[in-house]
């Protein structure tokens, strides 16, 4: 493995669990977020560095130190942020270590070099990349430790400062907007990897996401866990007899009423064709077949148009001790195949020969 692979299994390692997809376009947006604010790390400490070796040449010693311990700081940041898989942590250390640098430089300048205050235009840039639309918050705190600092050395003219200070808003205000319409961005574009086009519930990358960490969640805490397959019956015909855009108004119908019928923590997808999935968290398998046999009614039961009868059938498990994600999903595709070959528009579970009706 080359540098290039060591330093992107690097990045890779600081992804927090919770960020982690396996989703190409939310992979790479997290693993860009890191790698900058790693790039950042390191460029921070070198030049801490750097300055901290210029200090020491002309005599500013004190300075220097401040300098060198930020350097150490920074160099280590994204070793920490490692270990404890806290990337947060990592943008906020490098806010606070590049803010005070700064405001060193400021103060170690002025009142002879009063161009050094165009440093002070560094920061929202700084705070508005790692913290996003938050760091509004982050560059106005930031603004009134710099005025009391200033204030209290007494160091600069007030001319100077103003003249400062509505750069930094300014900077700040276009920043922020910027900031706003890239989470914008990100949100559409994450809600587009994550969503079927055609139903609009989550798609199948999506809902493994959620699949995975679900059972290790339930496996961790020892909670129920229930997953339902179901497809809907004589699909094929449906497209056959009525055309594909008929079939197409079908699978957006049944998605709507199913959705309409989960709570919110359920998780529900398209699993392929005509075929979807819902996850029950905190749910055994009694709770479970009941939830299936209300959406097999209410399919059953709701107008499609076109003189249609659209039914589905369920296959219904639950999590064991035993179980892996893998082999809960076997559970209940041998459920609803068993449903379907004992006639369809019918609930079965995994764990029972006697089908609701």
């Amino acid at each position: 493995m080359g540098i290039r692979g060591k330093l992107r299994s690097f990045i890779d390692s600081l992804i927090p669990p919770d960020e982690r997809s396996s989703n190409p376009l939310i992979y790479r947006t997290v693993f860009l977020r890191i790698a900058l604010l790693t790039f950042l790390s390191f460029i921070g400490s070198l030049l801490s560095f750097l300055y901290a070796l210029m200090d020491i040449g002309e005599g500013d010693v004190a300075v220097a130190v401040v300098e060198l311990s930020v350097g150490i700081l920074l160099f280590f940041t994204p070793i920490i942020a490692r270990r404890y898989k806290n990337i947060e942590f990592l943008g906020t250390l490098a806010i606070v270590s590049f803010a005070s640098i700064f405001l060193v430089a400021i103060f170690d300048e002025l009142p002879e070099d009063k161009s050094s205050l165009i440093w002070l235009g560094v920061v929202p840039a700084l705070i508005f990349i790692l913290k996003g639309k938050r760091g509004i918050y982050w560059s106005a705190i930031y603004l009134l430790i710099h005025l009391g600092f200033i204030t209290w050395a007494g160091k600069v003219n007030m001319e100077a400062l103003i003249d400062s200070y509505l750069s930094y808003a300014l900077a700040t205000v276009i920043l922020y907007f910027y900031a706003w319409m890239s989470e914008r961005y990100r949100e559409v574009w994450e809600n587009i990897a994550r969503t079927d086009s055609l139903t609009g519930v989550l798609n199948r990358v999506a809902f493994e996401e959620a699949f995975l960490r679900e059972v290790e969640r339930a496996k961790r805490y020892g909670n129920s866990l229930s997953l339902i397959l179901f497809d809907i019956d004589n699909f094929k015909k449906i497209n056959d007899e009525h055309g594909h855009l008929s079939g197409d108004r079908v699978l957006r119908r049944v998605a709507s009423i199913v959705s309409s019928s989960l709570r919110e923590a359920d998780f529900f997808a398209r699993w392929g064709g005509e075929e979807f999935i819902v996850l029950l968290p905190d749910t055994d398998l009694g709770k479970a077949i009941s939830v299936a046999e209300k959406l097999r009614r209410r399919i059953e039961s709701s107008r499609f148009g076109d003189n249609l009868r659209v039914t589905a059938s369920f296959g219904v498990a639950q999590l064991s001790s035993e179980d892996d994600r893998t082999s809960l999903l076997l559970k209940a595709d041998k459920a609803l195949y068993r449903a379907k070959m004992e006639g369809k528009n019918r609930v079965n579970s995994f764990l029972t020969d006697i089908p609701i009706k």
